[in-house]
């Protein structure tokens, strides 16, 4: 009896180690100005049609990158709507799964949903997130 109470103690010791190195979740921090100054860029260029611009800078930017969810979810929304404009619906997809990972129950608003380009790729990444 008491070897199968010291394999069992012994076992979930090994069990509980092992999930000390899972990642905790950190608690949201508001953006910094240098963030929301580079987010407001993206949006200029994304309104210009600069979406090459709005690619390239949301994938480099270290800003935007460790700034709040609600940034990043931005950024990658715009960046999601850039490549499926120019015609990269993977990488569309790949955004958009990005965005899920943060948050999944994101949803795109009416308007953009119902768009012919991404909302079926929006939806497509969805079922996957899903599975």
């Amino acid at each position: 009896m008491k070897i199968r109470l010291l394999g069992s103690l012994l076992g979930l010791s090994f069990a509980l180690a092992g999930c000390s190195g899972l990642p905790v979740a950190q608690p949201d921090h508001p953006p910094t100005p240098e963030a929301l100054e580079q987010l407001q860029q993206v949006r200029d260029q994304y309104s210009a049609g600069h979406y090459g611009e709005v690619i390239r800078r949301v994938a480099r930017s270290d800003e935007l990158a460790g700034s709040s969810k609600a940034v990043r979810i931005e950024a990658y929304k715009l960046q999601a709507f850039s490549y499926c404009v120019s015609k990269y619906p993977q990488l569309c997809e790949d955004s958009f799964s990005r965005i899920l990972q943060l948050d999944p129950a994101f949803e795109l608003a009416p308007n953009e949903a119902g768009h012919p380009v991404w909302g079926p790729v929006f939806q497509r990444a969805k079922n996957q997130a899903a599975r």
